[in-house]
């Protein structure tokens, strides 16, 4: 996420902005398909350089907003890298948990609707979140590397109460993007803010539907 230091309020989300943050989105989910393909070919040795991938061009997003051009080629890459991540997860529910699948989507949907609404609908800058989930997010974190170290906490990450905080944290990240979008756009140059937020986006929407895909199974 992108907190800039000052910022203007506008009446409602720009919906040039919008569109053209849904257009990225839309390429950037594709591109994220074809990362899931190059990651089940390398196995486990994909997910940790998409890991990688990931994480370096989702910062590098962030650092190119100035230009489009730049913005775009790193937010590929973190797609790329992002698919290889989830690759063996995205391609066992494909082929082999379709109705799972198909009710997490529906409810991935049905975040990021409600997601939006709530931040197009209140007055107020959802954005001032961010320091508070990146918190929750941290926690997290923490714990889901303590449950693969610590054997009696082995089942913290499957738990029902864990991946409720997941979906509720990247829910909340879904009104921060929403925020910036709504009261922080002109703070930047549009064609830049569209990329970095359809990234943004992107990793909100792949965490949430991992934690939905979980809460699914139990």
């Amino acid at each position: 996420m992108y907190n800039a230091g000052s910022h203007t309020v506008s009446d409602g989300i720009d919906g040039k902005l919008m569109g053209k943050t849904l257009g990225y989105l839309v390429l950037l989910l594709g591109v994220l398909m074809i990362g899931s393909v190059i990651g089940v070919g390398l196995g486990s040795v994909g997910l940790w350089v998409g890991f990688i991938v990931a994480i370096l061009s989702t910062i590098m997003v962030s650092r190119r907003v100035n230009n489009a051009g730049q913005a775009l080629l790193w937010g590929i890459l973190a797609a790329i890298g992002l698919g290889m991540v989830v690759s063996t997860v995205l391609w066992y529910a494909i082929l082999y948990q379709g109705p799972l699948l198909l009710d997490t989507i529906i409810a991935l949907l049905l975040a990021v609707l409600v997601a939006a609404a709530v931040v197009a609908w209140i007055p107020w800058d959802f954005s001032k979140m961010g320091p508070l989930l990146f918190v929750g997010l941290i926690v997290l974190v923490v714990v889901g590397l303590l449950s693969m170290i610590i054997p009696s906490m082995g089942g913290v990450m499957m738990s029902r109460a864990y991946n409720i905080i997941g979906v509720v944290i990247f829910t909340g990240y879904l009104m921060v993007d929403f925020g910036i979008m709504r009261y922080r756009s002109r703070s930047f140059p549009q064609d830049g803010l569209a990329i970095m937020l359809a990234v943004s986006l992107l990793v909100d929407i792949v965490n949430l539907f991992l934690f939905l895909l979980r809460l699914g199974r139990r």
